[in-house]
């Protein structure tokens, strides 16, 4: 009989001395070596024993080549660990064990551990599922990591369901044609670890199995069997063999149960397969590889594939399907890619024969489970769970890791949010502690209900590093909040809603923020089932929404929300209720916005004289009317009546609202503005002086307020006619915003534009162009490419240009920009008649007179009917024309005159 048959002594002599040093666990192997080394024998002698080489005496690699070095071993683990044990060696049976060993020859003549004499593959990895999808870009991931010689474990971490066993399994199969001992083993807890180890050695060391029980390598030796030693010894092969390896360690579930036994040694490596994110799992040699779900392309193809086979005969050979492909990507989409969904989803269809169009209807429907949609009665394909069983079972391991009741509540908070960029301040506030708690929970404990929900992948926490957003599938978000009870809804409902209010309302709170802010809390409103409705009034972010449309420039659809939610509530809270006077005056500002100016002027009008009988003319929001309706009233011409509004608004203010408030400061800035369109340029570079003193006074100069405050004071600068000072000032601006808000930010890119302007004023055009392209660049970067704000600097960039000498390119940027400007803003938009303006101006610097007075005239007509008369830009345009047109009879006059002196100067043609 071979090695393998009959068995190598060595090997149970290692097991002996494993099972032995198992009687220490905490005592390193230097210090039971120092032990030993100490032991005084009968004879008075001392043996030297090495740490290293008691390593390899346990892992079966050397044979001591004297009893002695035995002997005091034993006795020193006697010693330490009080006495013998029942199941030890007699000190016979020890020599035996060693002679045994140590006059055993083996083939491989250097006592080394045994090595497979062919390939092993050992375990049952899952079988491919249906219409099984190849995913070569994290199949190439895992075997770049395979290869790397830096890397010792791959981690396949994601939530359950999307498809890491089935990755990893790939992985197995292909490493048959590289690896001589694979080993598949379901990790789902310490015993099945241990017995898959020990199924791996005895298939190394040759043990055979007869009936139950194993054969024994030496007659009448104890030769430890059990699960513990094998797993051991299979251990230190590993580490020990130049045999090439690997090992798939499948859904492990609790990391900190595989306490040493990880796999490890420089001629294999391991596949870690999970949903933990845990830092145990996470150390040097580890490559992290997140399987996400599937992309859109690949979760079609795997429902045509998947449902392929429900077709039946009628489809014939080469019929046509009979799923249409728009219908599966909206399957697809609508289950999130999710590859343990699809797949519960196709066997759904295929057990019930429902066709995809009423599926999605039942998909659509706000009333039915997840649990409904996706049965366990249709199980997935190749997988042991559902959907809901696999979240709960996931769920039920994240509340173990933090206080009780936190995890769930966290999950259910966010899952009333947008499914991706969620502010983690929004999770950490004390709004959302209140709700995680009866007593508010601790920023830690939050923290920790957070964390974990992650270290089990329910959701991904980015952070801190970067910015710290949360995101989660919107599939779990739907299963969990089909959990939550009736009764707790109204609750989780104002909870989500008071913990964006909380963050939104900081006076910190950055555009950026804002903008992922508004996305959640419109998922929000659509999930809040009317919650956030109350007996007294709406829940004040409900006004957010209307501001900050108008805010980011989309007035058209800051007036469809606010009208919306208006209507709403004048049928809860009846018409002269607070809230919906200002959502009513959030509509007629966007209406404005849009171009219909006087519109605007009549609808705020009457709103002010029914805010200021209900609630007072001094009240906060019957104010913010007024300050709306007087800055329509100066957008309509009014410039005097205007500033008599403002100047008495301002006084007004101040002695109802605090220092500081937004209304005084946009009052006393009107104000000042006012006073320049009235043509006192010097008055509103004297207001605008004071502001900026004040802000900085109270602020600072570097506050955000306080350099846009200068921005405007620099516009009056150049009004008054000192160009250089402006552009100097702009400049110490634009240079402050960006350094204390950032380049891409709102502010700074106005900044950079009007700096840019004042260049242009100046003469400086090369100047000009150069931070135009820079504003429209960093607009675009920021804002988007039809963003209101980079469309603005677009257009000017391309006048200026044309200003500058390239007058040819710039009229067809402007004429394609123009269409863009109506498609984005409208044709009516003021935006699209400055820019139908500057597209006139350029064709009469061209020399293109007629065609030029003839556009300007056409847009004055359009002016006259969407501005009024009196409105700044309708002035600006009739003056502009009035000046061509009396440089055209100047220039006529001219040519009539050089003509008669001409023909004075002719020679009498009968002289």
């Amino acid at each position: 009989m071979d090695d393998r048959e009959t068995g190598d002594p060595r090997v149970v002599f290692a097991a002996a001395l494993t099972r032995l040093r198992r009687r220490l666990p905490d005592v390193s192997d230097e210090t039971l070596a120092r032990r030993a080394s100490a032991v005084v024998l009968p004879s008075g002698r001392r043996v030297a024993v090495n740490a290293r080489r008691l390593g390899e005496w346990a892992n079966g690699q050397s044979v001591p080549r004297k009893f002695e070095a035995v002997m005091v071993l034993v006795q020193a683990v006697e010693r330490t660990a009080g006495g013998k044990s029942a199941e030890q060696p007699t000190v016979a049976q020890w020599q035996q064990l060693w002679r045994a060993a140590r006059d055993y020859r083996s083939t491989a003549a250097t006592g080394s551990s045994p090595q497979p004499q062919s390939q092993i593959v050992i375990g049952r990895p899952p079988g491919d599922a249906a219409a099984l999808r190849p995913r070569e870009g994290l199949a190439d991931s895992i075997d770049a990591a395979i290869r790397d010689a830096s890397v010792r474990q791959i981690l396949l971490t994601g939530a359950g369901g999307v498809g890491k066993s089935q990755l990893a399994s790939a992985a197995f199969h292909r490493a048959k044609q590289r690896d001589e001992m694979l080993l598949w083993v379901p990790a789902g807890d310490r015993l099945s670890v241990l017995g898959g180890y020990a199924r791996a050695w005895r298939a190394l060391s040759g043990v055979r199995i007869t009936g139950s029980e194993e054969e024994a390598l030496l007659p009448g030796i104890d030769r430890g069997g059990d699960d513990e030693t094998q797993a051991d010894l299979f251990l230190n092969w590993l580490r020990s063999t130049a045999t090439p390896w690997l090992v798939v360690l499948d859904d492990i579930d609790d990391p900190g149960e595989l306490a040493g036994l990880w796999p490890a040694g420089d001629a294999g490596r391991t596949v870690l397969v999970t949903r933990r994110r845990d830092a145990t799992l996470l150390r040097p040699g580890v490559r992290m590889i997140p399987v996400g779900v599937f992309t859109a392309d690949e979760a079609t193809a795997y429902l045509a594939d998947r449902l392929l086979l429900d077709l039946g005969p009628a489809a014939g050979q080469h019929g046509s399907q009979a799923h249409r492909r728009e219908d599966l990507a909206a399957l697809a989409a609508v289950l999130g890619h999710f590859p343990l969904a699809l797949s519960q989803a196709a066997a759904f269809l295929i057990d019930t024969g429902m066709n995809l169009p009423a599926y999605l209807s039942l998909l659509a429907d706000r009333r039915e489970s997840v649990a409904g949609l996706l049965p366990p009665s249709s199980p997935a394909d190749e997988h042991g769970g559902t959907m809901t069983g696999t979240l709960q079972l996931a769920l039920g391991r994240a509340e173990l890791l933090a206080p009780p009741g936190s995890v769930r509540a966290m999950l259910e908070l966010i899952s009333m949010f947008a499914p991706d960029g969620i502010p983690d301040a929004v999770l950490l506030g004390s709004a959302a502690r209140d709700w995680l708690g009866g007593d508010p929970v601790p920023e830690r404990g939050a923290l920790l209900a957070l964390r974990a929900l992650h270290r089990l992948s329910l959701v991904t926490h980015h952070g801190p590093a970067g910015t710290a957003v949360v995101d989660v599938h919107s599939l779990v978000q739907r299963a969990i909040r089909d959990d939550v009870p009736p009764e707790r809804r109204e609750r989780l409902a104002t909870a989500a809603a008071d913990a964006l209010e909380e963050v939104w309302s900081a006076p910190d709170c950055e555009p950026e923020t804002e903008t992922v802010l508004y996305r959640s809390a419109e998922v929000l409103l659509a999930r809040a089932d009317g919650h956030l409705w109350r007996a007294g009034g709406l829940h004040p972010l409900l006004r957010r929404f209307g501001r900050h449309l108008t805010a980011v420039g989309r007035p058209a659809a800051a007036r469809d929300i606010a009208q919306g939610l208006a209507d709403q509530a004048r049928r809860r809270l009846g018409d002269g209720h607070r809230d919906v006077l200002m959502l009513r005056a959030q509509a007629a500002q966007a209406e404005g916005d849009l171009g219909g100016t006087a519109a605007a002027l009549r609808s705020l009008g009457r709103l002010r004289r029914e805010a200021e009988g209900s609630l007072g003319r001094t009240d906060p929001d019957t104010l913010l009317i007024r300050l709306q309706e007087a800055r329509f009233r100066m957008e309509s011409g009014l410039i005097d009546a205007a500033l008599a509004d403002f100047v008495t608004l301002a006084a007004e203010a101040r002695g109802a609202l605090a220092a500081g408030d937004p209304v005084v400061t946009d009052a006393d800035d009107h104000v000042a503005l006012c006073r320049g369109l009235s043509g006192d340029a010097r008055g509103a570079r004297d207001g605008y002086a004071a502001i900026a003193l004040e802000l900085e006074r109270e602020l600072g100069p570097r506050h955000p307020r306080t350099l846009t405050a200068l921005t405007n004071l620099s516009r009056w600068i150049g009004e008054t006619g000192d160009v250089r000072l402006a552009v100097t000032t702009h400049q110490q601006a634009v240079d402050g915003l960006a350094s204390v808000l950032g380049r891409l930010h709102p502010d700074t890119l106005i900044a950079r534009h009007n700096l840019a302007y004042w260049h242009g004023i100046a003469n400086e055009l090369g100047e000009a162009v150069e931070q135009f392209v820079t504003a429209a660049d960093d607009a675009e970067l920021a804002l988007g490419a039809e963003h209101p704000t980079t469309l603005t600097c677009q257009v000017n960039l391309a006048f200026w240009r044309g200003v500058a000498g390239d007058t040819a390119a710039a009229l067809r940027s402007l004429g394609e920009l123009r269409t863009t400007l109506e498609r984005v803003l409208g044709a009516d938009h003021p935006r699209t008649l400055r820019a139908r303006q500057q597209q006139a101006e350029l064709l009469y610097r061209h020399g293109d007179h007629t065609t030029a007075a003839d556009r300007l005239s056409t847009l004055l007509t359009d002016m006259v009917r969407i501005q009024g008369a009196n409105h700044p830009r309708t002035r600006e345009a009739e003056q502009l024309l009035a000046r061509w047109s009396q440089e055209q009879v100047a220039a006529v006059s001219r040519q009539e005159f050089n003509a008669t002196e001409q023909a004075s100067a002719a020679p009498d043609a009968e002289s």
